[in-house]
Formats: structure tokens, C-alpha cells, sequence
């Protein structure tokens, strides 16, 4: 049986979290990048705000390279992969994170975009009130530039497989579940 990692990848409020929530549900372990770096901003003694957040991960990408948090992550991806034939790592940001996890994890490695529209996506954002989220659209604007000079826009637009997020959460949850069961019939039998 072959195993399989998802990496996967969006804006903020795409969907990644609903999508991973999905998965969990499945019985398929999630590792979130955002919660290694929000680890990382606690183990500092620092308030997870969108700044310090930001700041963080900007400090380890600067230190490390652009792969700075799928390295802290590596060891969680490893022991996800030991117990599943599938495991998913949410939020990946640069293709350097990517080529890191192809060349240190024995799997078929399927990078999946989530896409959302700016509307969209901050609307969500606000709605979850996530410590770290933006409070207002000047925010939500930097966020994103922000990430895309990480390299994420090049991770979505050379994705193998593009999900589109503008329904209804439960009609996304279907297409999440419908697109897992595609991949387990496929490696996990």
C-alpha cells in the first residue's frame, strides 16, 4: 500500500480548515503549518496576534529558508504517515516547503489549492475570529501579500488538484469527501 500526504494550500479563510476538519473526521491525520508557527509563538511567550504571528513566521523563513516550517513539522508529518495510508499538512506556503517534504517523507505527494474569492475569504475570516485573523480589510490585504511573498501563489497555481470554495460548507464538505474517497480508491487498497 502506497502512502499518500496532501499537502495542502489556499488563502486565508479558503477552506483549509473546513477541509481538514473533513479529513479529521475520516480518521485522517491533519498537520496544521499555522499551528506549528502559533506553537512557536507561544513557546516565546507571546500573544498569538496577527502581527507576532506574522512577524514568527517571517522570522523563521528568514533564518531557515523558505521551508523553515515544514522542517518544524517534519517529525508530526513522519508519525502521521507511521498509522495512515493517508495524511494531510495544512497550509503549506512555498514550493520550497513543498520540494522539502517530497525529498524527506517516503509518499505520493499531491499538492491540493483551495480557491476562494477576497470577498469570500474575508467575510469567513471575520466570521471565525481566529486569534491572528484580520479585524479589517486593510489587514486582510497585507495578510495575503504578506503570504504571497512566501511563494503561495506559485504553490496554487502549480497544484495537481484545484478545489473551488464559493457554496455553502456543506456542499464543500461533499466535494472534500468526494475528492478523499477518489484518492483512497485509488492508493489505499
Amino acid at each position: 500500500m502506497t502512502k499518500v500526504l496532501i499537502l495542502l494550500t489556499g488563502l486565508p479563510g479558503s477552506g483549509k480548515t473546513i477541509f481538514s476538519e473533513v479529513v479529521k473526521a475520516m480518521g485522517i491525520p491533519v498537520i496544521s503549518l499555522g499551528d506549528v508557527v502559533r506553537e512557536e509563538v507561544s513557546r516565546r511567550g507571546l500573544e498569538p496576534t496577527l502581527e507576532n504571528i506574522l512577524k514568527i513566521a517571517q522570522e523563521l523563513r528568514n533564518i531557515y529558508g523558505r521551508e523553515a516550517v515544514a522542517m518544524l513539522a517534519l517529525d508530526k508529518i513522519r508519525k502521521a504517515l507511521e498509522t495512515s495510508c493517508i495524511a494531510v499538512v495544512d497550509g503549506v506556503r512555498s514550493l520550497e516547503e513543498v520540494d522539502f517534504v517530497k525529498k524527506s517523507v517516503n509518499a505520493e505527494i499531491i499538492v491540493v489549492a483551495i480557491h476562494s474569492s477576497p470577498r469570500t475569504r474575508f467575510s469567513r475570516l471575520l466570521s471565525r475570529g481566529r486569534p491572528g485573523d484580520p479585524k479589517t480589510w486593510d489587514e486582510f490585504i497585507e495578510r495575503d501579500f504578506r503570504e504571497l511573498s512566501w511563494g503561495l501563489g506559485n504553490v496554487i497555481a502549480l497544484a495537481d488538484e484545484m478545489l473551488v470554495n464559493e457554496s455553502s460548507i456543506d456542499e464543500f464538505k461533499n466535494v472534500v469527501r468526494e475528492f478523499i474517497y477518489r484518492v483512497m480508491s485509488r492508493w489505499c487498497i
